[in-house]
């Protein structure tokens, strides 16, 4: 009964924010220009969130917006650079409410590099809650520099947070565009549910802190060949410290007539928070569980990208894994930037804390998980004999971007065995650092069940064990224990 009344709640508070956005409707008209080295470039995308328009062979265009809309702004065509703001692009105006009538201009910049071969950096909940927390992130910031360093010479690069920039201490907004604004990067911001306001009585205010930073809260942008976009997928219903994985009409409708102007078989790059589908976890009959962390109408999501070859990027659960929802749409769920609530060097699946490096070529996505002061080869971690006594007489790999096209073999004196077994479970070390209750600052943290674990048992103890894991693009890496 008390789920009920629940969803009774949500439901209200969803008929309510749409009743908003259709009564409180000024009509106001926007007209502007899109110039780059003062000539217009035509074709690009304007929009209010709501309406989306095209620029004329001389950049201009006219947007019938309202005033319920907050922000006038467009999609970065390829080949062109937003300025970029204390790491923020800026790509984006505030709508005087007050003026009926009002001009925008806006302009970008040349890229001076080909865009069609280009890479990105993604990071998901760096989640810092205590000043002190920002050195620690700066060993995150780091290395990410290093990496940028080594691709930005050859190759245009950019970067995507999927959320949790902050745990709920949006003072600290701030500091942490200071942070991101290091890696000279173009850092696109995507709202979590520890980014919002929740002293508002709905979802349609509980951005404005987040959005007076960085900007709308969904939009889009081209690089080369590849559409990305951003959406909120984190819905306050205006009770206590509560909300749902959900999409709202709005974004829906926008992402819609976004699309429409994309080639259907493009590579679109959805950048979200609360993964579409909650896979991470063997018990799944949580229900209340599953409304915070999935998104419980992604079946209208999934049809709108059917069209395309789509990829959807998201952090919340600070551990790693993936799901293959189709032949045509791959879903990568991030782990946190700072593991496990800066408690350790690990998440709270074993995955060490870090980030994901994408590279593009034409319309062919790839990608490798980077874990912070670690080797780009250091793709899985390999644990000795009798190191999980749920499994005695076993190795165990925990292969933290792993997908049903990698492989995990298994060698004893340089001689395959075959394969190692996956299974769910938790990672020994995970186990041993996150002991539910013992944490220090949080009661609540405690180890996690990964799927991306995997056992053998070894036939002979003495003898040389290898693993050799082969990665969906056929890059190997090799561990052993003598």
């Amino acid at each position: 009964m008390k789920n009920k009344f629940l969803y009774l709640h949500i439901a209200l508070m969803i008929s309510a924010n749409l009743l908003f956005a259709s009564t409180n409707n000024q009509p106001i008209r926007i007209q502007g220009k899109v110039l780059c080295n003062g000539n217009g470039v035509s074709s690009v995308s304007v929009t209010d969130g709501i309406s989306v328009v095209e620029t004329d062979n001389n950049g201009r265009y006219v947007l019938s917006t309202c005033s319920a809309r907050d922000f006038v702004y467009y999609s970065l065509p390829s080949g062109y650079d937003s300025p970029i703001m204390n790491g923020v692009p800026v790509f984006y105006d505030s709508i005087n409410k007050s003026k009926k009538e009002q001009t925008v201009n806006f302009t970008l910049t040349k890229c001076t590099k080909s865009q069609l071969k280009h890479a990105f950096i993604l990071w998901a909940d760096p989640q810092v809650q205590e000043n002190k927390e920002f050195d620690l992130l700066q060993t995150v910031v780091d290395d990410v520099k290093k990496t940028v360093s080594s691709l930005s010479s050859q190759i245009p690069v950019h970067a995507i947070s999927c959320g949790d920039n902050v745990f709920d201490q949006l003072g600290f907004y701030d500091k942490y565009k200071k942070m991101i604004s290091q890696t000279g990067l173009p850092f696109y911001q995507v709202v979590g549910n520890h980014d919002m306001d929740y002293n508002n009585r709905s979802d349609e205010f509980s951005s404005k802190t987040f959005s007076s930073k960085f900007g709308p809260e969904y939009y889009s942008f081209n690089k080369g060949r590849v559409h990305y976009i951003v959406l909120k997928d984190v819905f306050y219903y205006g009770y206590s410290y509560r909300y749902i994985g959900y999409v709202n009409e709005n974004q829906l409708s926008w992402l819609e007539k976004d699309l429409s102007r994309v080639k259907p078989g493009s590579t679109v790059i959805v950048s979200l928070h609360i993964p579409t589908i909650y896979g991470e976890s063997s018990n799944t009959d949580n229900f209340s569980n599953l409304m915070s962390n999935s998104v419980m109408n992604r079946a209208a999501l999934y049809k709108i990208l059917a069209p395309f070859n789509a990829h959807i990027l998201a952090g919340h659960s600070h551990t790693q894994w993936t799901t293959v929802v189709s032949p045509t749409l791959f879903e990568h769920t991030h782990v946190a930037a700072c593991a496990a609530w800066w408690q350790g060097e690990i998440g709270v699946d074993g995955t060490p804390k870090g980030y994901t490096v994408y590279t593009v070529d034409s319309d062919s996505l790839s990608w490798y998980f980077k874990g912070v002061n670690l080797s780009k080869d250091d793709q899985f971690k390999l644990y000795p004999i009798n190191s999980d006594l749920i499994n005695p007489g076993c190795i165990i790999a925990n292969v933290y971007n792993y997908d049903s096209s990698w492989k995990v073999e298994w060698y004893e004196n340089d001689s395959l065995i075959g394969n190692m077994q996956q299974y769910w479970g938790e990672d020994p070390l995970a186990k041993e650092l996150y002991i539910p209750g013992k944490n220090k600052k949080y009661s609540w943290l405690g180890v996690e069940e990964t799927h991306h674990l995997f056992k053998a048992k070894v036939l002979n103890i003495n003898s040389k064990i290898t693993i050799k894991v082969t990665d969906r693009f056929g890059n190997i890496y090799i561990k052993g224990i003598n």
